[in-house]
């Protein structure tokens, strides 16, 4: 049984729901609540994403979680990709950040970071260098509405996320901004 499926039961309690209420809410029967909390069965995947998905939203019900629009940084610093190494250093620098998006013709194409001038810096010849040479991949983009729990688990994998409202970006989360949001 999954990690996630062994937390059913506590999730559930820490609710407070019993088992006929979050078969409800799930719209599956209380006694499949009853095996899998049991480890009696192994649930198919439509029956447990329909159980965790009864939790998550239960559990968003209960209390306001912060969302990306209150936690970005609503000026975001980029660069061109057609800009310099240089030019990217000097605005990382002036602006005290370790990371920003690379944008051509208002599209995000890449993102430039301390970690890629470190990890590119045999490659760098010159800070005449062009940042579409060395850039990594685009951040990712969430809406303005995605809670912070779903921004934290993105953060393990990306040093910085774009928000966007009806496609356009609107801000920047960086793992510093919910260090501040969190106060951790």
């Amino acid at each position: 049984m999954t990690e996630e499926l062994k937390k059913i039961k506590k999730m559930r309690q820490k609710l407070g729901l019993t088992q006929s209420q979050l078969a409800k809410l799930a719209n599956v029967s209380q006694s499949i609540i009853t095996k899998i909390e049991r480890d009696k069965i192994e649930p198919s995947y439509s029956v447990a994403r329909q159980i965790l998905i009864a939790l998550d939203e239960k559990l968003a019900g209960v209390q306001k979680e912060i969302t990306a629009k209150e936690v970005c940084s609503k000026r975001i610093i980029s660069v061109k990709s057609n800009d310099t190494v240089g030019v990217a250093l000097d605005i990382m620098v002036k602006n005290a950040i370790s990371q920003m998006p690379v944008f051509k013709d208002n599209l995000m194409v890449g993102s430039i970071s301390e970690e890629i001038f470190i990890k590119e810096y045999n490659k760098i010849k010159s800070k005449d260098m062009k940042i579409e040479e060395i850039m990594d991949e685009a951040f990712p983009t969430i809406r303005e509405n995605t809670h912070i729990s779903l921004i934290k688990e993105i953060l393990k994998f990306y040093p910085a996320v774009i928000v966007i409202k009806n496609g356009k970006p609107i801000g920047i989360i960086s793992k510093v901004d919910i260090l501040r949001a969190t106060h951790v």
